[in-house]
């Protein structure tokens, strides 16, 4: 398995990991987690600043969000404008490392969701709301009253936000701490 690594060092964030297990056992799945009401948390990047990993993968929603648990970290958060020129960079560093301008249509799952009926947009498998004022590939954010929750993809190319359901075809995706 190949993975690539940016350090991004302009944002100085030290956040708190926060895994939560119940009597004894502990959650294998982002599903597993959600219906068990679990809490993860990104562990933080002890140097400060954003690390971005993109394994070379393809899963649904959930197994991506498990799969960045697992290694310490957190689906991709895009929180401000900023983190969005971040992230881009480090999409345009890993399409430069492998060559590819075929990295540049790939759908990457990010942790943008709408899990919890009527709460509207929620990052991973948190509380915090999503405030970006996103970029959404048909022009049109999806409403909050939607019966079928989704989870969001972005197009590695513009940034575009794509809702789709979270179990729906595998894609990339893209860890962070």
């Amino acid at each position: 398995m190949q993975i690539s690594n940016i350090f991004v060092s302009s944002i100085g964030i030290t956040l708190v990991c926060l895994i939560v297990s119940t009597h004894g056992y502990r959650a294998t799945t982002a599903r597993e987690m959600i219906t068990q009401n679990l809490c993860v948390c990104p562990c933080g990047n002890p140097r400060g600043g954003k690390l971005y990993t993109t394994p070379n993968l393809r899963l649904n929603w959930f197994d991506a969000v498990s799969y960045c648990s697992s290694i310490g970290m957190s689906i991709a958060t895009i929180k401000d404008t900023n983190e969005r020129q971040l992230l881009q960079l480090h999409l345009d560093g890993d399409r430069r490392l492998t060559r590819s301008q075929k990295r540049s249509k790939i759908p990457y799952w990010i942790g943008a969701n709408s899990l919890i009926a009527g709460q509207g947009l929620r990052w991973g498998l948190t509380d915090q709301e999503v405030k970006e004022s996103a970029e959404w590939a048909d022009g049109i954010a999806p409403a909050n009253n939607r019966v079928e929750p989704f989870c969001v993809y972005i197009q590695g190319s513009t940034m575009s936000w794509v809702a789709t359901s979270c179990d729906d075809e595998p894609r990339q995706f893209i860890c962070e701490y």
